[in-house]
C-alpha cells in the first residue's frame, strides 16, 4: 500500500464521517472509522502507514470540526502507538484481535480526549459520556470485525480464522 493511497483513504474517510455517517447515530454516538481503519492499517499493512493515516485524518478533523488544533491528532497518535506495541504480542489472524484493539482504542480515545478538553476547560460531563462510549464501542467492534475480515482476506488470500490455509 502506498502512502498516497493512505492519505486518500484519510481524506475520503473524513468526508464520509463528517457528512453521511452523521445520519447514522445511536444514543448520540456514531462509529469512529478513524480508529477502525487505523487498527486495520496498523495490524495488516504497517505502523508507518497507520501514523500517516491518523495524521491526515486527525489534522482534517481538528481544522474543520475541532475546537482545538492538535487534540485529535495527539489522541490518535497515542492510540496507534499503544496499539502498535500490543500488536507485536497478539496474533493477527483471529477474530479477537481487532475487537480487543478497537474496544481498547475507543475507550482510550475518549479518556485521552476528555483529559485534553478538561485542561482547556471545555469538558463534557462524564455522565453523558458513559452511554456514548458504550454505544460507540459496540458500533466500532461490529464494523471493525467486518472491515478487518475483509481486509485480511484481500491482503493474505485466506479467511480470518482459517488456520488450515
Amino acid at each position: 500500500m502506498k502512502y498516497r493511497s493512505v492519505v486518500l483513504l484519510g481524506i475520503l474517510n473524513f468526508i464520509l464521517s463528517s457528512s453521511l455517517l452523521q445520519i447514522v447515530r445511536i444514543n448520540d454516538a456514531m462509529a469512529n472509522l478513524c480508529i477502525i481503519f487505523s487498527i486495520v492499517i496498523m495490524a495488516l499493512v504497517s505502523e508507518k502507514h497507520a501514523y500517516v493515516y491518523v495524521l491526515v485524518y486527525g489534522f482534517l478533523q481538528d481544522v474543520f470540526l475541532g475546537r482545538m488544533i492538535g487534540a485529535n491528532v495527539f489522541t490518535y497518535l497515542i492510540i496507534v502507538f499503544v496499539a502498535a506495541r500490543l500488536i507485536h504480542v497478539l496474533f493477527v489472524g483471529n477474530y479477537v484481535t481487532p475487537i480487543f484493539l478497537v474496544i481498547l482504542s475507543t475507550v482510550m480515545y475518549h479518556f485521552v480526549f476528555y483529559l485534553i478538553t478538561f485542561f482547556f476547560q471545555a469538558t463534557v460531563p462524564l455522565e453523558m459520556l458513559y452511554v456514548k462510549i458504550i454505544t460507540e464501542v459496540v458500533l466500532n467492534s461490529l464494523i471493525a470485525l467486518f472491515v478487518y475480515a475483509f481486509a485480511f482476506k484481500k491482503i493474505n488470500g485466506y479467511k480470518l480464522g482459517d488456520y488450515n490455509a
